[in-house]
C-alpha cells in the first residue's frame, strides 16, 4: 500500500488481494484474514479525501467496501480451496496405504498359497484362471504362462473334460459353487484323480470378484472306492450263488424228505381207527405240521431264489413273486410291464433282487395298502420303479439318503446292484408314498 500511495498507482486493489491470498495461502486462513484487515485499514486510509482522513467520496467508498468484500472472499475462497486440497491429499494418502496393505495381502497370500499341501488357484469372473499356487505348477510340471486363461483345461484327460468344463462353466453362469473329479495330467506325464471345488469372491458391494479354487489328489481314494466296489460286487454275486445253492438245497433234500415223511404217516393215518383216540390225533397233527413245514420250506426256497427267474426270465418270477407277496401281506400290487424279452442272467437277477427288497421295505416300513411296479426297457437301459402309497421317508432321513448314505443294509445293496453295471438308483419320496427306480445300460450287456 505504501509503494502504491508513493508511486502513485491507480488501483492498489489488486495488489492487496493478492497480497491477503498471499497470506493465506502460507499462514492459514487466521494469516489471511489478519492481512485482509490490515489491507482495510490502509484502503481506508489510502481512500480517504485529501485533509479529511476516513470521509470519502461515494464512489472510493464503494471501492472500499468492494477491497473489503473481495479480500474476505479471497481468505473464503483459499481456506475452502485449502481443505479441499488436504482431503484430497488425505484420499490419496488413504489409496496409498490401502494399496500398500492390498499388496501386502496379496504377497502373504501367495506365500501362503505356495507353502499350501495342496493345488490352488483364482479366476475372474468370467471364468479365466489367472493364479496357480507353486503345488499347482509342479504337480502338472507347466508354467504359469502355460496355465492361465482356459490353458489348464490341456492338462484334464480328454475323456473328462467335456463334463468337467461344462460344470465349471455351469457354476460361474449362475454364481454357484463348482465341484467336479476329473483326471489331471502330471508332470510325469501320468494322469491322477482330482477333486476340484470353487466357491465365488464377493466384494463387499455383492460384486462377484471371481473363483477361489481348491484341488485336491483323490487318486488313492479312487483306488479304494473302486476295490470297495469290485469287493462289494464279488460279495453279492457270493451271496446270489449262496442262496441259490441253498435254495436248490432246500427244495431237492429238504422238502423232498418231508414229503416222504408224509407219504409214509398217510398208511398210518388211513388205519389209525384201530388206533386210540389221542394217538389218532396226533397222527393227524403229524401230518399236518410235515406239509406245514414242506409249504414253508417252498416259500423259503422260492424268496431265496425263484427258479422260474432262470427258467422262464423276468416277467415271469415277478409274477409269480408279486401274487406270493400280495397274498403274504396284503399289500395290493399292481405290475406294469411289457413285453421286454430275456436279459441277461446277471440283469434279470439284480432286477429282481432290487424289487424283491424294495417291496421289502414297503411292508415293513412304509404302511402302505398299495404298491406299484413299472418295468420299461428301451435299446440303450432298462428303467425299474417301485411306488407305494405310504406314509413316506423322514426327510432327514431322505437327505442322507441323496448324499450317498446307505442307512441299511437294503439301500446300499440296490444301490451297489445298480453301481456294478454302471446304472443308478434314485429314491424319492413325500408323506404321499416312496419312490425308487434304478436305471441300468443295456450296452454292455445286450
Amino acid at each position: 500500500m505504501i509503494v502504491c500511495y508513493l508511486l502513485n498507482l491507480p488501483d492498489p486493489g489488486i495488489v492487496l488481494l493478492i497480497a491477503v491470498a498471499h497470506s493465506a495461502l502460507t499462514g492459514g486462513w487466521r494469516a489471511g484474514l489478519a492481512s485482509a484487515g490490515l489491507a482495510d485499514v490502509f484502503a481506508a486510509i489510502y481512500l480517504s479525501l485529501p485533509g479529511r482522513l476516513l470521509n470519502y467520496a461515494d464512489a472510493d467508498l464503494r471501492q472500499l467496501l468492494t477491497l473489503v468484500a473481495a479480500g474476505l472472499m479471497v481468505v473464503a475462497l483459499v481456506h475452502f480451496l485449502r481443505r479441499r486440497q488436504l482431503r484430497a491429499f488425505h484420499a490419496l494418502g488413504r489409496q496409498v496405504r490401502e494399496a500398500r496393505g492390498r499388496v501386502e495381502i496379496e504377497r502373504t497370500f501367495q506365500a501362503l498359497a505356495d507353502e499350501a499341501p495342496v493345488l490352488l488357484w483364482m479366476s475372474d469372473p468370467v471364468g479365466r484362471r489367472f493364479y496357480f499356487n507353486r503345488g499347482w505348477l509342479a504337480f502338472t510340471g507347466s508354467s504359469l504362462r502355460e496355465q492361465t486363461g482356459d490353458g489348464w483345461r490341456g492338462w484334464i484327460h480328454p475323456d473328462d473334460l467335456t463334463e468337467a468344463v461344462d460344470r465349471y462353466l455351469l457354476a460361474i453362469r449362475s454364481c454357484d459353487t463348482y465341484d467336479s473329479e476329473y483326471r489331471l495330467r502330471t508332470a510325469s506325464g501320468d494322469y491322477r484323480w482330482v477333486q476340484d471345488r470353487a466357491a465365488p469372491r464377493i466384494s463387499e458391494d455383492g460384486q462377484i470378484l471371481g473363483y477361489l479354487g481348491c484341488t485336491l489328489d483323490r487318486t488313492e481314494r479312487k483306488e479304494v472306492e473302486t476295490a470297495l466296489h469290485q469287493l462289494s460286487a464279488r460279495l453279492l454275486e457270493l451271496q446270489d450263488d449262496e442262496r441259490r445253492r441253498i435254495a436248490r438245497e432246500l427244495h431237492d433234500t429238504t422238502a423232498q424228505n418231508l414229503a416222504a415223511i408224509s407219504m409214509c404217516l398217510f398208511p398210518i393215518q388211513q388205519a389209525a381207527s384201530k388206533f386210540e383216540p389221542k394217538l389218532q390225533e396226533k397222527i393227524r397233527q403229524g401230518i399236518e405240521l410235515a406239509e406245514q413245514c414242506s409249504r414253508e420250506i417252498r416259500t423259503v426256497s422260492y424268496l431265496l431264489h425263484p427258479p422260474l427267474l432262470d427258467e422262464l426270465g423276468l416277467m415271469s418270477a415277478l409274477r409269480s413273486y408279486t401274487s406270493g407277496f400280495a397274498q403274504r401281506t396284503g399289500i395290493g400290487i399292481e405290475l406294469k410291464m411289457d413285453e421286454i424279452g430275456r436279459l441277461s442272467a446277471d440283469v434279470e437277477t439284480t432286477l429282481f433282487r432290487i424289487v424283491q427288497e424294495s417291496l421289502t421295505n414297503v411292508h415293513r416300513h412304509s404302511g402302505a395298502t398299495r404298491a406299484e411296479i413299472r418295468i420299461v426297457r428301451d435299446p440303450k437301459e432298462v428303467k425299474v420303479t417301485v411306488a407305494d402309497n405310504g406314509h413316506g421317508i423322514p426327510p432327514t432321513r431322505l437327505r442322507l439318503l441323496g448324499e450317498g448314505a446307505s442307512l441299511g443294509v437294503g439301500v446300499a445293496g440296490m444301490r451297489e446292484r445298480a453301481r456294478q453295471f454302471g446304472g443308478q438308483l434314485r429314491i424319492a419320496s413325500s408323506t404321499h408314498g416312496t419312490t425308487v427306480m434304478a436305471v441300468l445300460p443295456l450296452g454292455v450287456e445286450q
